[in-house]
Parts: structure tokens; C-alpha cells; sequence
């Protein structure tokens, strides 16, 4: 008999510090998502998650001391390590020349001894003082090792405040920063991926990623076939796909093996104003909630489909996420409406998958419950 399989939800490690293991505050939204994630494994959501006896969000060295005697699902914590650093994304951008000119010699990775000491400030004013006037406007520093925008500071005009002053020592701590220019977002997109220990790389599925007005990820949309294949609907999916076999290729290069994911943007260009597409902003060496909301789709697809009387040639339309739900959306109707943690009860913070036809039909709702939240 197989032992009982070790779920370790340590969602947020990388932000913990080495060797940390991260904890979910009970009842915040890190602790939703672990509890999804953890709805992927029975039944499983994919054929490789079957026959495994520990799994982690990150593999980390924590992730490692908690699997105990049981083999560990996926790369080593070193390894993970080593390509989850958004450095890794960028030196394998540049090698393969994904970024438009318009990047050049952009964005730029800095080790901790650089944020460290008196002269710190003094760098990265250096840096910004080489950079065009676009990209000095208006900046961001980000850490090498972190999610969902955490911990970044911001500076405009080519200065270096007082917040980011008092940033670099933490960013120092966890592994370094990136410094970059703020880009005027049109769409942002993930694919989520898996390596194999064969080094067989698989797309699973890209994703619409639908943000707060803070810009913070709220949850996932796209499109869906008969078959429960998922694309995320916007002009340059078929791009991000490629970059995303290109990238999975790279990891398992690196010696990566496990799901993993990339995220991009369309954005404004700062030059002529038309769309442009950045493709390759970072890749998170882990599980993701983009992996968390296909799962959830492949395991409710099948009473989706026979509930909107699907045909094998027709598109549905979804959303995976914080439901927003206000009075005014309690009776909607057109919309496959599919709650993901049994437990919870209907409120603004329900998880949701939200399954129509049409594309509209989700548009509306999105637009509502954005107004009840």
C-alpha cells in the first residue's frame, strides 16, 4: 500500500527568507489558494500528479527537510532556485532575443552586494542615468525572487527615493532585485507548463490574467474547446505558446522537471504608442495559481459541458477566481456557476468557476461584480 501522500502549501516561501517555510494566515486569500491547490491531487487534476508521495507548492529547502523520507515531486530546491530568480527569464530573453528593441539592455538584474552599503543609491542612480527618458519616467524594483508583485517599490524621474532606499537591504536579503521601466499594461497573460523528467516539455494551457484596479491578480480567464483545452483569448496567444515550449525546452536544460509557468504582457509602446507584446517577464520555477485554475477546469469540465449542451465544435467562454458576487448578480443568468471550495459560503471571496457560451456574457458579470466588490 502506497503512504498517504505530504501536501506542503507553502505558498509564498521564496518571500520567507532561506530556509523559512512559509505559513498561510487562516482565512486570507494565500490560504484560499492553498486549499485549491490542494483540491488538484484527489482526484488528480493531471496525469503526473498521480503515483507521487510528497508535493510542495515550491520546492525550497524547507519544501525538502518537510517531504522527511518521502521522494519529493519535482526539481531540487538548488535547481528550482537557480531558474525561479526572475534573473534567469531575462538572461534566457536575451539569448533568444525576445524582448522588442525598444528593451534593450533593459531590464537590468542586480545581486545583493549591489543594494548593500552607503553607495547602494549611488548604483542604481548610475544605472537610471544610462537609460532613455521613457524608461526613467517612471520605474519599478522588484524582488529577484518573489510573486504576484510583492514587495516592489516604485521611483519616477530617474530618482531614487527614500521608499527604494529603504528597500534595498530587504531586497538584498532575498536574493537581489530587478530594476525595469513601468510599461503602460494593455493585457496580461500567463501559460502554464510542464517538464518532465525526460525533459518533454508540455503547454498546458495559456491564460487571460484579470487584475484589481491596484493591479494586484484576481483570477483567470479565457476560452475553452470540447476537448477542455485552454487558450487565453487575446491577440497573441499563439506567440506566448511558443515562448512557452522555447522556455520549458530551457528549464529542462537547466535541470528543471515539474509544472512551472511563464507570465507576459501586451503593453503601449513607449515609442509609438501601438501594441506591443512582452513575453517573457518571468518564470515561476513552482505551481501556480494559473495551474491551480486549469486544474480546476480539466476536473469540472465534463458537468460544464453537459450543462451548456456543448458540441464538439464550439468555444466556451471563463473565469476562474474571487467571485465578486453582489445582489444584483444572484440571479443572472446564461452563466455556469461552479463554487470550488465546498465549504465556503457565497460572498465577495467565493472561488469561482464561471463557465458561458458567449464572451460577453462573462464581460458582464466581470464588469458587475467588480462594482460589488
Amino acid at each position: 500500500m502506497s503512504r498517504e501522500l505530504r501536501l506542503i502549501a507553502n505558498l509564498g516561501s521564496e518571500e520567507a527568507g532561506a530556509g523559512r517555510m512559509a505559513v498561510a494566515r487562516p482565512g486570507s486569500e494565500v490560504a484560499m489558494v492553498a486549499e485549491l491547490w490542494r483540491g488538484l491531487f484527489n482526484p488528480p487534476a493531471f496525469p503526473w500528479l498521480r503515483e507521487i508521495e510528497a508535493a510542495a507548492w515550491l520546492n525550497d529547502d524547507a519544501a525538502e527537510r518537510a517531504a522527511g523520507a518521502r521522494t519529493l515531486f519535482g526539481a531540487s530546491a538548488g535547481t528550482v532556485r537557480r531558474v525561479h530568480d526572475k534573473a534567469w527569464a531575462i538572461s534566457v530573453a536575451k539569448k533568444e532575443k525576445l524582448e522588442a528593441r525598444v528593451f534593450h539592455g533593459l531590464p537590468i538584474p542586480l545581486a545583493p552586494e549591489e543594494l548593500r552599503g552607503s553607495g547602494a543609491a549611488a548604483r542604481v542612480s548610475e544605472v537610471l542615468a544610462g537609460w532613455p527618458p521613457w524608461a526613467r519616467a517612471r520605474f519599478t524594483l522588484k524582488p529577484r525572487l518573489g510573486t504576484s508583485g510583492r514587495g516592489r517599490v516604485s521611483g519616477v524621474d530617474g530618482l531614487v527615493n527614500e521608499a527604494m532606499q529603504r528597500a534595498f537591504e530587504r531586497l538584498a536579503t532575498h536574493g537581489g532585485a530587478v530594476l525595469e521601466p513601468w510599461l503602460d499594461r494593455v493585457a496580461d497573460a500567463s501559460a502554464q507548463i510542464y517538464v518532465g523528467k525526460d525533459g518533454a516539455v508540455k503547454v498546458l494551457g495559456t491564460l487571460s490574467i484579470v487584475t484589481t484596479g491596484s493591479g494586484q491578480p484576481r483570477g483567470h480567464r479565457g476560452e475553452c474547446d470540447f476537448h477542455g483545452d485552454v487558450s487565453s483569448g487575446i491577440d497573441e496567444d499563439e506567440a506566448l505558446r511558443a515562448v512557452a515550449d522555447l522556455v520549458g525546452a530551457h528549464a529542462a536544460g537547466a535541470g528543471y522537471y515539474g509544472p512551472c509557468g511563464i507570465d507576459g504582457f501586451a503593453y503601449r509602446s513607449p515609442e509609438d504608442g501601438g501594441r506591443s507584446f512582452r513575453s517573457l517577464v518571468e518564470f515561476n520555477a513552482r505551481f501556480t495559481a494559473g495551474t491551480v485554475a486549469l486544474g480546476h477546469i480539466a476536473l469540472n469540465m465534463g458537468g460544464v459541458r453537459t450543462s451548456l449542451r456543448l458540441e464538439r465544435n464550439e468555444l466556451c467562454h471563463f473565469y476562474v477566481g474571487r467571485c465578486g458576487l453582489g445582489p444584483a448578480l444572484a440571479s443572472k443568468g446564461g452563466v455556469v456557476r461552479v463554487p470550488l471550495l465546498s465549504e465556503s459560503g457565497l460572498s465577495a471571496d467565493t472561488p469561482v468557476l464561471l463557465v458561458a457560451r458567449e464572451r460577453v456574457m462573462i464581460d458582464e458579470w466581470l464588469r458587475l461584480s467588480q462594482k460589488s466588490v
